[in-house]
């Protein structure tokens, strides 16, 4: 092979590799737009605590699971009486 079709054929694969980049690029941008939303909703303040208690929970239980989930059984407990609780108090009196 000549020189100058070894060049030719380095700047069209460069040309074909440039584009290539582009159109991934495109489409990575497409597929982040909805994750972004995502993202943007749960840390906007909406969901902030919650997922603040769930991250240090969930770290809890991967490091130390047998005091973790003790802990954790107890957390859910107290949970569902508050919401008995606040439940009661929300109906009106007959």
């Amino acid at each position: 092979m000549s020189k100058q079709s070894l060049a030719a054929r380095r700047q069209a694969l460069v040309a074909e590799c440039a584009l290539q980049r582009i159109e991934v690029a495109m489409e990575l941008s497409t597929l982040r737009m909805p994750a972004a939303g995502v993202s943007q909703y749960l840390t906007a303040g909406n969901l902030k605590l919650p997922l603040t208690i769930a991250g240090v929970v969930l770290g809890m239980i991967v490091t130390k699971p047998s005091r973790a989930l003790p802990l954790l059984a107890t957390g859910l407990s107290l949970f569902k009486l508050v919401t008995s609780v606040l439940s009661a108090l929300r109906k009106p009196a007959d």
